[in-house]
């Protein structure tokens, strides 16, 4: 009888280790997180966080190398220095390429289109911002919010929910 207990574990071990692969198993390269719908959902929701003002959310869809460049709480704050210029106005995605574990997202928001790259890491797709954006960060937030206004492509501070003690930005 204990020879008849160890062979069955022996083949429940063996089957757990080597299973049957049929031909309704999906194969194990294929994740429905990196597939096209999954990327698209993602998407939408940080582009809708943007839009509506929700930058800590949208940061926090942002790939561990963008989010090492600028820290959260900064990156709230250049939108309280310096708004967009369009608030509250959705972004439409037009396409979605997906390429391994890159992709590239096309969205239009008021007739003008835009790219944003993903790059899948853990187990999830996650924004990467372009590295011209990455490197204007390593200027500091007020600086760069100072270039913004000088430039004109902030919005009005109306637009935006204002912090609990006010922005100033130096002369």
């Amino acid at each position: 009888m204990i020879v008849g207990v160890l062979i069955g574990a022996a083949v429940a071990v063996s089957a757990v280790l080597n299973p049957v692969v049929t031909a309704e198993s999906p194969p194990a390269a294929q994740s429905t997180e990196r597939s096209e719908t999954t990327l698209r959902q993602i998407a939408q929701l940080g582009l809708d966080s943007y839009s509506s003002g929700s930058y800590g959310d949208f940061w926090d869809l942002w790939s561990t190398q963008a989010q090492a460049a600028l820290a959260r709480e900064e990156y709230v704050r250049l939108f309280q220095l310096c708004p967009q210029p369009v608030p509250d106005v959705r972004f439409t995605i037009t396409t979605v390429t997906v390429s391994g574990d890159t992709a590239k997202v096309q969205a239009v928001r008021l007739n003008e289109t835009a790219d944003f790259g993903f790059l899948f890491q853990g187990d999830a797709w996650r924004y990467s911002p372009p590295q011209e954006e990455l490197q204007e960060y390593q200027k500091g937030v007020d600086q760069l919010a100072r270039q913004r206004q000088a430039a004109g492509t902030c919005g009005s501070a109306a637009a935006t929910s204002t912090p609990s003690t006010p922005a100033t930005v130096p002369g």
